[in-house]
């Protein structure tokens, strides 16, 4: 293995709170329920905007209202005075012995890109990846592997060297699409069942089991 792609939300941060915070507060504002933030387990993983999506009752899910509190939500999260967003128990020590071996490192998220570049700068400054791509404006969104495929051709690797390490079926599913191996973390916002249920090749519960696969 040369390349490891890591997951953000679940798998490097613990974003769950800020995430459904967040999103509450836009819901609020605008005048619709509310949910827990165990709810926000299964509403994350695809992207912002079907986060909202999944957020509003099914009667408002229209083009023009998902538009109207996907502004607002970005400029809440991006705003947000308090934060409880951290790198899960071990993951900084895992990125740290990762390139301390000479593996290439990289993350591709569905978090939207202009939000992954300054929680990367926050919660990871001494740590040198290779590669961090967010969703982008007009690119597929996973489970389409078009951000493996730009990663592993940016780097200059094949799929065969990759690893792609996630929290939830949606990068499962993204791993297997591209035809890289898929290693799934119990720590984050999924069941392992669903990880297993959706190809994970591996799984794993603590970030140092990552060193004894490789």
């Amino acid at each position: 293995m040369k390349l490891i792609l890591f997951d953000l939300d679940g798998t490097l941060l613990d974003t769950l709170q800020d995430l459904g915070d967040s999103c509450n507060a836009i819901l609020e504002q605008y005048g619709y329920p509310t949910h827990p933030l165990v709810a926000y387990k299964k509403f994350v993983g695809n992207g912002v905007q079907k986060l909202i999506e999944r957020a509003l009752p099914e009667e408002a899910r229209t083009v023009e209202t998902i538009t109207v509190l996907l502004a607002a939500f970005k400029t809440y999260y991006e705003q947000k005075p308090v934060s409880h967003t951290r790198p899960y128990t071990g993951i900084i020590p895992l990125l740290q012995e990762l390139k301390s071996l000479g593996y290439l490192i990289s993350v591709a998220s569905n978090k939207y890109h202009e939000a992954v570049i300054p929680l990367m700068a926050e919660y990871f400054p001494d740590i040198s990846f290779d590669l961090v791509l967010g969703h982008r404006t007009g690119r597929p969104a996973k489970p389409d592997p078009d951000i493996v495929f730009d990663s592993i051709q940016t780097l200059g690797v094949s799929k065969q060297d990759c690893f792609y390490v996630g929290d939830s079926s949606v990068d499962m599913d993204t791993a297997n699409n591209a035809g890289v191996t898929a290693i799934g973390v119990t720590w984050g916002f999924r069941e392992e069942s669903e990880l297993r249920q959706h190809g994970a090749q591996h799984i794993i519960h603590h970030p140092q089991e990552l060193l004894e696969i490789l």
